[in-house]
């Protein structure tokens, strides 16, 4: 694994001394962890304490498969991309990460990466979707997208099973009041079933909880009972 892959995962006290050490050594991003560690045995009397701990943090960062995969922009990344309707699955999908990942990303009510929801809030969301859909992200979308139609995902999703279309009043696991959630089937990004949450802080954005709640009215609104949640962005709505 390439150091450049998990550095920013490091507190930044380990990631400046791991910085040094690639410097004092030589070497750049592109040089693996284990050839790092080559060059600073545990034998080293040299090594200082703060050396040693930086790199017994590199090294285990590698093994440590709850380790963070995904740095700040990659996550603010995510949030945007899921604010434009990309679901769950996809997303999960796309930065190979585990679904709870992408739902602590999103989620208000999650104790984690509250920095990421809280720079949309500070940005605004026009400012922070122009910060991070950069044409990278997007592209990356695109290419997902054009992927799942070429195998045929969207034509499971039925259209005629519609039972469940029109505007519904609903309350969430995560809200406090009812929401007006609108299900409607769309033609983009994929032929599905989607939902607008009217009282949340995305009024005129469509969605969707998963890759399964696109095939049906019924699991749609199954979804969006999981998704929605109150409003936290204030002025931004």
């Amino acid at each position: 694994m390439k150091l450049s892959e998990v550095i920013n995962n490091l507190e930044p006290d380990c990631k400046s001394t791991i910085e040094a050490m690639v410097s004092k050594a030589g070497l750049n991003g592109d040089a693996t962890i284990d050839q790092l560690a080559s060059l600073y045995p545990h034998t080293d009397s040299n090594m200082t304490r703060d050396e040693r701990l930086a790199l017994v943090s590199l090294v285990f960062i590698r093994s440590n498969r709850f380790a963070p995969k995904l740095d700040f922009p990659k996550r603010c990344e995510i949030l945007a991309l899921y604010r434009k309707g990309l679901t769950r699955d996809a997303l999960s999908s796309m930065y190979n990460v585990d679904r709870r990942t992408i739902t602590h990303i999103y989620n208000p009510a999650s104790p984690h990466y509250k920095n990421v929801r809280q720079a949309e809030i500070d940005m605004g969301m026009e400012r922070f979707q122009e910060t991070y859909l950069t044409p990278d992200a997007l592209n990356k979308a695109l290419a997902f997208i054009e992927e799942r139609k070429g195998k045929g995902v969207d034509t499971i999703n039925n259209r005629h099973a519609n039972r469940k279309a029109g505007i519904h009043n609903m309350r969430g696991e995560m809200c406090s009041y009812d929401h007006r959630v609108m299900i409607q089937w769309r033609e983009d990004p994929v032929p599905g079933w989607y939902y607008r949450d009217l009282d949340g802080d995305y009024p005129d954005n469509w969605f969707c909880a998963d890759q399964d709640s696109c095939r049906t009215s019924q699991a749609c609104y199954l979804g969006a009972l999981r998704d929605i949640t109150d409003k936290i962005l204030g002025s931004m709505a």
